[in-house]
């Protein structure tokens, strides 16, 4: 009697059709991954048992090396969440210490650059505020309505696109080459204007670019030039 019909003897017909069948598969296992991991398998160090359990080695293997890709990849989320937390709260108190309109602009552009990464920037008014001058760009009417436009519901919007004119005169000669943009409106009780981003990077402003830090960040400035607009 063969080992696998002495295992099979006494068995239930279950685990008997199973031996029966797996003798007339010997190669049924092999690309069964999802049981292969769940099986425990001895190591008779000959034949194909061992292959087979070679086979499951390199099966777990491979599956830990995935579960460690996945935990690096939700790892890297968190730390850039936990950045742009940090850059948003740098922001708000560097706003709070703000005392005019022109130490709002002042520190949104550092804080964009140096905490936000951002390339191109353009910080556009309505109408001029007091103390502004290189700070900000005060558009015609009509050009600020062009912008308005992209931001109907008063949310940050990505992926705009902007006529030549317009770029050039938010940012001169580099606003031909820019490849995506995003806008941040500013609308307060007082303070009228936007926030208008570049990058060179197709994808950095593209249309399924998340939008949330954006409206966070327009919040936060509003809720500044509001604040020294009725102080003045």
């Amino acid at each position: 009697m063969t080992e696998l019909a002495a295992a099979a003897a006494g068995a239930p017909p279950e685990a008997a059709a199973v031996l029966a069948y797996l003798r007339a598969h010997p190669e049924f296992l092999w690309d069964q991954e999802d049981l292969l991991a769940a099986m425990t398998l001895p190591h008779v160090g000959r034949g194909s048992a061992a292959s087979l359990l070679e086979r499951q080695i390199t099966l777990l293997r491979q599956q830990n090396g995935q579960l460690h890709q996945r935990i690096d990849a939700v790892l890297s989320v968190v730390r850039q969440n936990a950045e742009l937390g940090a850059g948003l709260l740098d922001l708000a108190v560097a706003l709070l210490q703000s005392s005019d309109c022109r130490e709002v602009l002042e520190a949104v552009q550092r804080h964009l650059r140096e905490h936000f990464h951002v390339e191109y920037l353009a910080l556009v008014l309505r109408e001029a505020l007091p103390g502004v001058v290189e700070q900000a760009v005060v558009l015609a009417e009509g050009d600020f309505r062009c912008l308005s436009v992209l931001a109907p519901a008063a949310r940050a919007a990505s992926g705009i696109a902007l006529e030549p004119g317009l770029r050039s005169d938010l940012f001169g000669g580099a606003g031909a080459g820019l490849a995506s943009l995003a806008l941040i409106p500013l609308r307060g009780n007082k303070a009228q204007g936007a926030i208008v981003l570049g990058s060179n990077d197709p994808d950095r402003y593209g249309p399924e670019a998340g939008v949330d830090v954006l409206d966070q960040i327009g919040r936060l400035v509003v809720a500044a030039l509001d604040r020294c607009l009725a102080e003045s």
